[in-house]
């Protein structure tokens, strides 16, 4: 690995920036749309999973994120993101949280990540172990995510240099936010969270999942009054499961909307997964009309609707195109 630069000697830019954060921001021709996917479970069946996943890589969404599941360390599957960075040449994004371990431990896993070529992270303070039902800071470690993102820059700093513009930076640090009513979490004190996490050095947030576009209108609004400038990406899930849908209330405390489960009523899989994905585009089509910097879908490791969207999205930009309109927020 060549030396890194010295603190003050600006590092060379060698060409254009390839990753998550330049892909946001950027003034484009298509719709931004990216994956969550997770390593398997132990309960399931590992080709099937790769399988899936490899299904979502040859369909070319514009990045992936990797939470950890079950085989992460320090909140990251390595084995994951290996496979991804080898089979693909879409960016890949790493979930890297606060536990488990101290600032050195954390200094080091970002380490290992960088040396498997990684460039592209979520920063989260993430959730309690099980069982405990709060959080509570590891000794000698980390408690906000805002504190995590400072550590990312810093190791950036060490093995990279100094002198990088924002968004044109080695790596790409994105973070989350909370636009939609949820249990157990306070407004005004993610907001105040998401602006010490964008001068912390933050490139751009990914929202829990919402089903609501004035949720997100809402939150932008006030995030803008306040000085946060950094595109928010809409984190969406397929709307083709209600079982999963209510299985993602029970994990963040954002209800699903009565009219969402009336329309989800259907009386075959077929009509099911054609009201999910019309639903999902719905969505999608009012979020843009309020500027969304791009859609970023909670997929389970399942490709069908993620593929079936993405696709729509793919030749509704088309169309968009043919009439002269920019299909990009």
């Amino acid at each position: 690995m060549p030396a890194p630069l010295a603190a003050s000697e600006p590092a060379p830019v060698t060409g254009p920036p390839t990753g998550t954060s330049w892909l946001v921001r950027r003034p484009r021709r298509s719709t931004l749309v990216s994956f969550e996917v997770f390593p398997p479970r132990p309960t399931a069946d590992p080709d099937t999973v790769w399988r899936n996943i490899d299904a979502m890589a040859q369909a070319g969404p514009d990045f992936f994120s990797v939470t950890h599941g079950h085989a992460g360390h320090h909140g990251v599957s390595r084995e994951a993101l290996r496979h991804l960075r080898r089979t693909t040449k879409t960016p890949v994004m790493a979930h890297f949280t606060c536990g488990g371990t101290d600032r050195a431990g954390l200094e080091r896993a970002v380490d290992q990540l960088l040396d498997d070529g990684v460039r592209d992270l979520l920063a989260l303070r993430g959730d309690p172990p099980l069982g405990t039902g709060e959080w509570r800071t590891p000794a000698g470690g980390l408690g906000r995510a805002s504190q995590l993102v400072e550590l990312i820059r810093d190791v950036e700093r060490r093995r990279f240099g100094t002198g990088f513009r924002p968004g044109q930076r080695p790596l790409s640090v994105s973070v989350a936010c909370y636009p939609s009513p949820a249990r157990g979490r306070d407004f005004e004190a993610d907001l105040a969270s998401l602006w010490d996490k964008q001068e912390a050095g933050a490139d751009y947030a990914i929202t829990q999942v919402l089903y609501e576009p004035e949720d997100y209108a809402t939150f932008l609004e006030r995030a803008r009054s306040e000085g946060i400038h950094i595109p928010v990406v809409a984190g969406l899930m397929p709307l083709s499961n209600p079982q999963r849908l209510q299985r993602m209330t029970e994990i963040t405390g954002v209800r699903v909307p009565e009219r969402l489960t009336r329309f989800l009523r259907a009386d075959t899989p077929e009509e099911l997964r054609h009201r999910g994905v019309a639903a999902t585009l719905s969505l999608i089509d009012d979020l843009m009309d309020l500027g969304c910097a791009g859609f970023h879908l909670y997929t389970f490791n399942r490709p069908e609707a993620a593929l079936t969207i993405l696709e729509h999205l793919r030749v509704r930009d088309a169309a968009r195109e043919y009439r002269g309109r920019s299909p990009a927020a």
